[in-house]
């Protein structure tokens, strides 16, 4: 894909229709399956949409919260990707990334569960002054998503 003419919404759609292998472990199949699942509502939620059909590399409209967490999602589970799916014989760069897609998840989960005003509020306002106040609520399918990313 050509991230200057490709869309958020195709890649969007590449990473969460990636196939998940039949030898993956219980453990990386949940993180990335979850993972997929939380990105795809993201990318379709009403805050998405001034975004989501741009190319990728194009700044975005509005860069919210929830913007915030379809990057940060997508990233993760790039992140996962890059990672032996069976979870077996890890290289130390492997382990390392794994933990890292982990602690993501993790956080994550905390940002959006986080209550108003909230760190996530905070961080995108102090990165983009224009947010301040408006805060698209996530919707409950998002939290509920959200609430079992990491159990």
């Amino acid at each position: 894909m050509d991230p200057n003419k490709n869309t958020r919404e195709e890649f969007t759609n590449a990473i969460v229709s990636r196939p998940i292998p039949e030898f993956a472990s219980p453990d990386w199949k949940k993180y990335v399956q979850r993972s997929q699942v939380l990105l795809d509502k993201l990318a379709h939620h009403t805050a998405m949409a001034p975004d989501l059909h741009q190319p990728y590399m194009t700044p975005a409209n509005s860069k919210n919260k929830v913007y915030f967490e379809w990057d940060f999602v997508g990233r993760t589970l790039s992140m996962f990707y890059a990672v032996n799916p069976t979870l077996q014989g890890l290289t130390k760069q492997e382990k390392e990334k794994w933990q890292d897609a982990i602690g993501r998840t993790t956080f994550t989960k905390m940002l959006i569960l986080d209550t108003r005003p909230g760190m996530l509020d905070m961080m995108t306002e102090t990165t983009y002054p224009d947010q301040r106040g408006a805060h698209p609520d996530f919707g409950e399918e998002i939290l509920e998503l959200a609430r079992h990313l990491d159990d």
